[in-house]
């Protein structure tokens, strides 16, 4: 099974520096490490080998993060500032998507072999209750109070909403074909998903789940990700080439931006840039989307598919 994932991402120098300082990580599914980049410098300031086939990546408290291994059966937890893996977590079946909770007390796993979300300990990795049923799960984003938890089911056309409090199944929105990437508005109002078969973007309602608009962006659209202003959405666009770029007021494709060869993860910074995991081309975008343009293109390890940023 060739792992794939959703997104979380960036920063450099081009622009001002974003209020709080960051640190970005970039998992390299073909290389088999997580590269830490310093946003000021757009430099690699360590790499970390982590085994075969990372995936999905999430960070949580005090520089923790913590990386899926889909092929593996397992998840790795790094210590961010020291730039290496302190612990190997047995997960069975195929871990992929992966959130972690705010406060650290949890992360929660999506498993395409099992077909389920788990909450899972992320100190033992033991789980913490029973498994939530979803098929196909495919991209997980969490609210900032870490209390809903969205999971793309990638082959049945929706998204589930699940309360983190007891793991209970809130209800269902409806999306396009090949719901993949997800992302909230800053506000948590809307959540924004990539359907990568069907070449558009559903935007939800979160308080209600009733779907609000289908924006088409181009083919294959992989990664998603707002502004920090909650102003544009940014879409990947694996065959393009290019990122697309949708007006959160209007919702209709605006415009796009050029990056490397079949972009994938994609994600904001503070400070309004967004960066963009090119896989093919094996390096990282810095895309200023108010301007239209990509900043600057830095290489790394091959294969860069998981992206994640940890305030320092």
């Amino acid at each position: 099974m060739k792992a794939r994932l959703l997104a979380i991402l960036l920063s450099a120098s081009v622009l001002a520096p974003a209020a709080r300082a960051a640190e970005i990580y970039v998992a390299s599914q073909d290389g088999g490490v997580v590269s830490r980049v310093d946003p000021d410098s757009a430099r690699v300031t360590a790499t970390i080998p982590v085994g075969p086939g990372p995936a999905g990546l999430a960070t949580g408290p005090g520089g923790r993060l913590y990386v899926t291994h889909p092929d593996h059966r397992a998840i790795s937890v790094i210590d961010g500032p020291a730039g290496r893996v302190v612990a190997r977590l047995d997960h069975p079946g195929s871990p992929f998507g992966i959130a972690a909770a705010p406060d650290g007390s949890a992360l929660y796993v999506g498993d395409w072999r099992r077909g389920e979300v788990v909450r899972r300990d992320p100190r033992t990795g033991e789980a913490m209750g029973p498994a939530v049923p979803v098929p196909d799960p495919a991209g997980l984003v969490l609210d900032r109070a870490g209390a809903r938890l969205y999971v793309a089911d990638r082959e049945h056309r929706r998204v589930v909403a699940i309360d983190t409090d007891g793991m209970r199944v809130r209800g269902t929105a409806p999306a396009g074909e090949g719901p993949f990437a997800l992302a909230l508005a800053p506000d948590g109002a809307r959540l924004y998903v990539a359907n990568v078969r069907s070449n558009d973007l559903t935007v939800i309602d979160t308080g209600t789940l009733a779907p609000l608009a289908t924006v088409p962006v181009g083919a294959m659209p992989y990664g998603v990700a707002v502004t920090a202003d909650g102003r544009t959405v940014v879409v990947s666009r694996q065959h393009a080439g290019s990122v697309a770029l949708v007006p959160a007021d209007r919702l209709a494709l605006a415009g796009e931006v050029a990056v490397g060869r079949y972009p994938e993860g994609v994600v904001a910074l503070e400070d309004g840039r967004v960066a963009v995991a090119n896989w093919f081309s094996g390096d990282l975008s810095l895309v200023d989307p108010r301007a239209a343009r990509e900043l600057a293109r830095l290489p790394l390890a091959d294969g860069p598919r998981g992206l994640a940023v940890a305030l320092r």
